[in-house]
Order: C-alpha cells, then structure tokens, then sequence
C-alpha cells in the first residue's frame, strides 16, 4: 500500500489512523469514446461523471422550515465520480440503486441509472481496479454501490465511521443504507480524525476536506484538474442552487448549526481559490457536464 502522504495545504490539525481489514476535458458537450481494454495509463488527472439515476423531489420545500422555491426539475440527479490520477483512482459516491437491483422491478429500481460496473467496464475498469474509496456521506443516494468496493482502500472520517456502524438506523431520510456499505467495514480503511484536509495522492491534486452537519462526518471532494481548474464535488453541502443563494439549512441536517458553521468556511474556501462548487443533486449542472465514457480534464 501506498504510505499516505499528509496534506500541506493549509491550517489542519491531525490523527490519522490506518487499519489494515480482512478484506482483500472540459466541461461541455459529450464525445464519442470506445469502450477500453483495460485501465488507462494517464499522465495527469482526470475525471470520469456516471449517470446513476434520478431522486424525484416533489416539492422540495418540504424540506426546510423556511419558505424557499425551486425549480421543479433542478433535484436530484444521482452521480458518481471517479478521479483518475497518474498514481491509483478515487471513486466518489456511488449511486442511488444496487446494481445487482436494477431490473429486478423491486420498489425504487425505477430511479436507477445504468449499472455502475457497466459504465466502469466501459472505461477499461471493474470495481476490484479501484485504489480508493470515499462516500461524501452515508445517506442511500449516495453509497448504493459502496459494498463493490469492498476490496479498495476506504477513506472515512471517524465521525461518519461511528455513526454507520452504531448498530442503529443512520438518522436520515430515506430507505436504512447500511447494507450497501457493510462490506467495508471489513476493508482496508483509512480513517480521518480531526483533520481538516486529507490528500490522497500526495500532490495537492485530489484532496478530501471536512464538511460536517448535513451528517457527521460529511466531506466535500476538491479536484485540480489540469484544464478546467480546481472544482469543488459538494456531496449535499447545499441540494439546491436556492438553497445556496438563500443560505437556509435543510430540517434533514444532523447538525443545522454545524452545517451553518461548515458553509460559511467551505464558501470562504472556493472563494478564496476561485473554485466553483459543484452541488451534486443539481440536475440543470450535471446536464452541462461530460458524462462517462468521456472525461473531463
């Protein structure tokens, strides 16, 4: 395993455990990409978007305690990431609907994109290539496929670790995801403590940063891609561009005062690195965004 490299990117302060488990472009327009053979050799970062489904919101006003409107198709697509890097992959969130689900009818199923391990295979990939694996949260939508990664290397703040494996249902809405997640507790596993920053790779490209409240160990995902720029994949910091511009909590928080205090230093971070903040959820952002198999670079 590759010895982790501490961030030097700023203000943090660490304890970092390593657990050893018994388990083994631009955005735009899309372009035709055949499928791969097998893994690509890249020289620099990119990244891949799946299409993983759809989470119709009827009425998302239900969702704060304060009047707010938003636009009726903006939520919520369901993506997942993979980062590609010179030295392994990152698979970020991992859909809404198993895929050993998909097609069988069960309630939900509807909601699903194509299968993540068919859009992987696609590029060249099957979930035991992928070096790491990190979930901006444990809510359903977001870690449907997380158990594929069973034999990936799990990057996990220790708060958000806690809470999955409490041996109680994760506060929430929505179905009890525990079960797409339990294989990892077995699995080769990175866990964050008090520390503000993580970078994966140990080059400032790919860095995990804390963002708690929405649940408690809730973490946003920075990418310094070499085109584009550096972005910003904000799990559910924020579900709505409204939501956003308004400044109102969700009543789903976990914290709503954490997730207050979270926002006022995550903005401060994009500004102050001229980084736009991708909302995951947004349907009208992801529509503007290359999709798998193309990348964005």
């Amino acid at each position: 395993m590759r010895k982790s490299v501490l961030p030097n990117m700023g203000r943090m302060t660490v304890a970092l455990a390593l657990i050893i488990g018994g388990g083994g472009g631009l955005p735009g327009d899309e372009v035709s990409v055949a499928a791969q053979t097998g893994p690509p050799i890249v020289d620099r970062v990119r990244l891949y978007i799946f299409d993983l489904g759809f989470l119709p919101v009827p009425d998302a006003s239900q969702l704060f305690s304060e009047p707010l409107e938003v636009a009726t198709d903006v939520c919520c697509v369901i993506p997942g990431h993979l980062i590609v890097h010179p030295e392994g992959t990152l698979m970020w969130d991992a859909g809404v609907v198993p895929d050993g689900l998909i097609g069988t009818g069960a309630a939900g199923t509807e909601q699903a994109g194509r299968p993540l391990d068919e859009q992987l295979a696609e590029i060249g990939y099957s979930p035991n290539d992928i070096t790491y694996v990190a979930l901006s949260h444990y809510h359903f939508d977001h870690t449907a496929n997380a158990n594929a990664f069973e034999n990936s290397t799990w990057i996990v703040s220790k708060a958000e670790r806690d809470a999955m494996f409490a041996g109680e249902p994760v506060p929430g809405v929505g179905p009890e995801p525990t079960s797409h997640y339990n294989e990892l507790r077995s699995s080769k596993t990175i866990i964050l403590s008090n520390i503000d920053e993580y970078d994966v790779f140990g080059d400032g490209t790919v860095v995990i940063k804390a963002a708690p409240g929405h649940t408690p160990g809730h973490q946003v995902l920075v990418v310094r891609l070499p085109e584009t720029g550096p972005v910003m994949l904000a799990g559910d910091l924020y579900h709505f561009p409204e939501e956003r511009e308004a400044q109102i909590v969700p009543v789903i928080e976990f914290d709503k005062e954490q997730s207050r205090s979270t926002r006022v230093i995550i903005e401060d971070y994009v500004r102050r690195h001229a980084m736009p903040l991708w909302i995951e959820h947004d349907a009208h952002l992801y529509s503007t965004l290359k999709k798998s198999p193309a990348y964005i670079e």
